[in-house]
């Protein structure tokens, strides 16, 4: 591979980051990404549904027989640091979204400039927003059940893995679990029962819950029940007479959301409300798919398990086999100061390439 692939992909990761694409805020990425499809395939090849892009460069009657193979990434990012850098500096691209996931974005875009050298597979290319907001907010569910794709055999999602394939994810459930008091003045506590100390068994039982190794193969995912935010809706002079604790139970590949749910709903007890908010399943594990395993092996990917939720999960429960593989640092999500090596681009694009060439 030569420099100028390096420096091209740098370049246009950057470019990528320099776009403001928080969710909900999609519209100039998306516009972007479509001109680019169009300019690269041509404007019969792009379709835009609200702001995810699709192309598709190859007619539905071309190579036939041939595998279906989707490039997936989201166009968004979470709320970007206030002090976060953009440049390319020390072998690293800096900016918002660097990791997660502009550069997969950038990868993506490099390979449909290089659309009619592929010559293994029917590729198309999947550019979604709204992947780090709620799930009700995803655009990946409107585009899977929009009709506007051909059968897929398989999908790479382009998230950052670390230079590995991360077969399957995570599924989650986050829900509000209110341990009930009764409300007294504050200066006569005696007269009520103070939620905050009501909810000590259930803090200790979630404390105390460690984390469950669940096995797929080689592969270890580890379930985890965390209580992440807690609050109370009273005045400060008051005694509370709730308290309610948003849980987040990750589940893995195998498990179910309804199962999840009644584990929880049993380590809460009957004293407590458990009310889910918001549910994503678990993606099903291809860790040795005959499209991929040869190709693993020939490039000497490490297999990891994902150890969060990923839209894997989107796929693999529409029937869609599908594994996370993309350049980035999984450690460099969400933070300030956020960037993406050079060589992880480089890498993610020279085994894309090479799968497409097999």
């Amino acid at each position: 591979m030569t420099e100028s692939i390096r420096d091209e992909l740098a370049r246009l990761t950057l470019e990528l980051c320099s776009i403001p694409s928080e969710t909900c805020h999609e519209a100039q990425i998306a516009s972007w990404v479509q001109a680019r499809c169009a300019a690269a395939a041509g404007p019969h090849a792009v379709t835009r549904l609200g702001n995810s892009v699709l192309c598709e460069p190859f007619g539905r009657d071309e190579r036939p027989g041939q595998p279906t193979i989707a490039l997936v990434g989201h166009t968004d990012t979470v709320k970007c640091a206030e002090e976060q850098p953009y440049e390319i500096r020390d072998g690293r691209v800096y900016g918002c979204g660097a990791s997660d996931m502009k550069a997969g974005i950038a990868v993506m875009l490099a390979l449909l400039d290089r659309w009619r050298e592929l010559e293994h597979g029917r590729p198309v290319w999947i550019f979604y927003d709204g992947e780090e907001g709620p799930a009700h907010g995803n655009g990946l569910g409107p585009v899977l059940a929009s009709g506007a794709l051909p059968a897929i055999d398989f999908a790479f999602i382009l998230e950052p893995t670390d230079r590995g394939v991360q077969p399957g994810c995570m599924g989650l459930i986050h829900a509000t679990v209110t341990i009930p008091g009764v409300r007294a003045h504050s200066a006569r506590p005696w007269q009520g029962q103070n939620a905050l100390y009501n909810a000590i068994p259930f803090l200790q039982k979630l404390r105390d819950w460690g984390r469950r190794e669940v096995r797929f193969g080689d592969l270890s995912f580890y379930e985890v029940i965390v209580a992440t935010a807690a609050a109370t809706h009273n005045s400060r002079n008051v005694v509370p007479d709730a308290l309610d604790l948003n849980v987040n139970f990750r589940f893995a590949p195998g498990n179910t959301a309804e199962s999840a749910e009644a584990e929880l709903r049993a380590l809460a007890g009957p004293e407590c409300i458990v009310t889910v908010t918001d549910t994503a399943p678990a993606g099903d594990v291809y860790a040795d798919h005959p499209l991929i395993a040869d190709w693993c092996r020939r490039e000497q990917l490490a297999v990891l398990p994902k150890q969060a939720w990923t839209d894997v999960a989107r796929f693999t429960t529409n029937g869609i086999p599908a594994v996370n593989f993309g350049p980035g640092e999984t450690g460099q999500a969400h933070q300030a100061g956020e960037w993406a090596s050079i060589d992880s681009l480089e890498h993610c694009y020279g085994a894309l390439r090479r799968w497409f060439a097999q």
